[in-house]
């Protein structure tokens, strides 16, 4: 980890440190100007580099990559040649503070199976079914009801182990619910000895917003992720 070691940017880097510090990333390729990375549960590419020069470096011998994430969003021309159909650009946030949030008393939250688990089934389209499965068996998918027993929503970490999937019911908007349930995967990650963090895509102002609100750091740079590959 040398690289990110030397540029101690711990919200821009930490899509590739926190893999690596958990165990689940290993180093494909590593030089004083970049690293490729190599995460495995989501079999995603990280690349991290000071120039497009740097950059092209890493990348140079790959013939096929179906996720990759863009430290750079400007690096975008340099992964065309893999036919990837789908993108989003983001800024990174990371909860660095030491304190928990709080809980909402008003909520009561459980890792997500049986009926609740169908529900999100329904509900969200981002991940696919196999990989909400796997979250869910690993515990890391969380449903949420208020005091009346109503549904109000659900969240959770994504296979690179970013929080995310973080939805509340359109009937329950309005009442702070989004911001308690972040909260409830805050505590979770830090309970876990995880460094929280998340992806915020550029035009999502309401989600900046309550990253902000709730303490986490965004980076001023945008990213890239890409994935699907075209056939």
């Amino acid at each position: 980890m040398s690289y990110f070691e030397d540029r101690n940017n711990p919200v821009l880097h930490c899509c590739a440190t926190e893999p690596l510090r958990l165990g689940r990333a290993r180093i494909l390729r590593e030089t004083s100007g970049g690293a490729l990375v190599r995460e495995d549960a989501a079999g995603m590419y990280i690349l991290a580099a000071d120039s497009l020069a740097d950059a092209r470096g890493l990348l140079n011998g790959l013939d096929s990559i179906d996720f990759i994430m863009l430290c750079n969003a400007d690096f975008a021309p340099l992964i065309e040649r893999f036919g990837l159909r789908d993108r989003m650009v983001f800024h990174q946030a990371a909860y660095l503070r030491r304190e928990l949030p709080p809980v909402d008393p008003r909520l009561r939250i459980e890792v997500a199976r049986g009926r609740t688990l169908a529900r999100i089934l329904e509900v969200y389209q981002l991940n696919g079914p196999e990989s909400i499965r796997k979250q869910a068996e690993r515990g890391e998918l969380f449903f949420a009801f208020d005091e009346q027993g109503a549904e109000v929503g659900f969240v959770g970490l994504h296979p690179e182990g970013c929080f995310g999937m973080l939805e509340v019911f359109p009937e329950q908007r309005g009442r702070g619910y989004g911001a308690a349930l972040e909260g409830h995967i805050l505590r979770f990650c830090m309970e876990q000895g995880r460094l929280p963090y998340c992806q915020v895509e550029e035009e999502n102002l309401v989600s900046m917003h309550l990253q902000r609100r709730l303490g986490l750091e965004i980076s001023p740079e945008t990213l890239l992720m890409a994935w699907g590959r075209e056939h």
